[in-house]
């Protein structure tokens, strides 16, 4: 027995962190409670319409505002659960969650050879305190992961790229329709297979039917858009607005504004006039309004646009886990009424706590892993040689990606959620880079 224990022992540690993971998931789900609130409410509200047969709708209304795919998911599990409860999203979050983990195993046993690392980032993931505590969250965040971590896994697997391309660009598709910036993500797959094979063909092939299939996945959606609001929305028509209340002489916050608190000319508020829409209200039609006045501001000042980039990225990095309380347990005050103000305040102040350094250590490690390969990344896309591995190029580009988004449009904790994943993978690797006591890195 001790022997086969000895043989196994990295299976039986795979397989002890997967059952206490989910252990941890459904105590945190049934002990901590929260309510939908802000964009949480207004997915819950669709995918109850998704329940009815009422499509992508809001108090009546058809609604291409965000990314459809996330309500639709929930509203088409409804149907299969028979209920519209908070707390049967919650276990299909729990799912979603499990199912990430197993992914993202399988991906640290492609990059990683030993053992003992993999099940370190997998602990890693398996226990962080983000990713436990959103499962009791209606929100994008757990669902965005899952279908992330299978297209980066899908970039690292064996199979040809006929069969390949096709797929990564269906769950690019996906993600995109849950988040839509993810569209550009093809342009990744082209860089990185250029600095994989060195060969513009394979690289015009693969950047092209990720981004064809992708669109072509997509066009439903857009047609749909086309039709109900005869204007055209890829995904969502809210990235012109969502611009411009980060990007105003109002703002200073990095964060989300109301636009009755910004000040706007006369001008501005005449073009919404002309196309029969209140300022500030935001369907469809004003959402180029909004972004061409975003854009004019950003090359009028370019200056405050890089203060206001900066506070952004720091927000969504640096300003640890302050999502969690607000978010996922914004009920749990009132429903701790035996304990004393005091000893309740504390309790919070110290998961708080924890989950905080945890955030700024792998965000840390994070920035440091991009630094140490950023030279190399850079001289291997513009030259013939390269310099850096498959697997370094593909997690840079990837960890990169968030931060050019999140400095430009939206800075908050709760955005780096998809991106701690990534972080977690360049920790560890770092952490090997960093120890010199074998080759640079592990990451192959």
């Amino acid at each position: 027995m001790k022997q086969w224990m000895g043989k196994h022992k990295w299976s039986l540690g795979f397989a002890a962190v997967t059952l206490a993971a989910l252990a941890a998931r459904i105590i945190w789900m049934v002990k901590i409670p929260n309510v939908p609130v802000s964009d949480f409410h207004v997915y819950w509200d669709i995918a109850k319409n998704v329940y009815n047969d009422l499509g992508i709708s809001q108090r009546g209304e058809p609604k291409a505002f965000q990314g459809p795919f996330y309500p639709m998911v929930l509203g088409v599990w409804y149907k299969l659960v028979g209920t519209t409860s908070i707390f049967a999203g919650k276990i299909l979050n729990v799912i979603l969650s499990m199912a990430t983990l197993l992914v993202f195993y399988s991906l640290l046993k492609r990059l990683f050879s030993r053992p003992g690392v993999v099940l370190l980032a997998y602990a890693f993931a398996a226990f962080l305190p983000n990713y436990i505590a959103y499962n009791s969250t209606l929100g994008t965040e757990i669902l965005y992961t899952f279908l992330m971590v299978v297209t980066l896994r899908l970039q690292f697997s064996e199979l040809k790229g006929r069969l390949r391309y096709p797929l990564m660009g269906v769950f690019i598709a996906l993600t995109a329709l849950t988040r839509p910036y993810f569209i550009v993500y093809p342009v990744i797959v082209a860089a990185a297979e250029w600095i994989r094979r060195k060969s513009w063909k394979e690289t015009v092939i693969a950047g092209a039917v990720t981004a064809i299939v992708a669109l072509a996945v997509i066009s439903p959606w857009t047609i749909r858009n086309w039709k109900v609001f005869d204007t055209f929305v890829l995904v969502a028509s809210n990235d012109g607005y969502v611009l411009f209340v980060n990007n105003n002489d109002n703002n200073w916050f990095g964060g989300w504004m109301h636009p009755d608190q910004i000040q706007v000319s006369e001008e501005f508020v005449a073009k919404f006039e002309e196309i029969g829409v209140p300022y500030p209200e935001h369907p469809p039609q004003a959402n180029e309004l909004y972004k061409e006045e975003a854009m004019r501001w950003i090359w009028a000042n370019p200056v405050k646009f890089l203060e206001l980039g900066v506070i952004r990225v720091k927000n969504t990095f640096f300003n640890g886990a302050e999502d969690v309380e607000k978010w996922t347990m914004n009920e749990y005050r009132q429903n701790r009424p035996s304990m004393t103000l005091v000893d309740l305040e504390r309790e919070i102040k110290f998961a708080r706590s924890v989950s905080d350094i945890i955030i700024y250590v792998i965000s840390s490690f994070g920035l440091i892993y991009v630094l140490l390969h950023v030279k190399d990344l850079l001289l291997s896309l513009l030259r013939k040689k390269t310099t850096i591995t498959f697997g370094a190029a593909v997690l840079c580009m990837n960890i990169a990606l968030y931060p050019a988004v999140f400095f430009v449009s939206e800075g908050q904790p709760r955005y780096n959620f998809p991106v701690l994943i990534l972080l977690i993978l360049a920790t560890v690797a770092s952490i090997e880079i960093l120890g010199k006591h074998r080759r640079e890195s592990d990451l192959r």
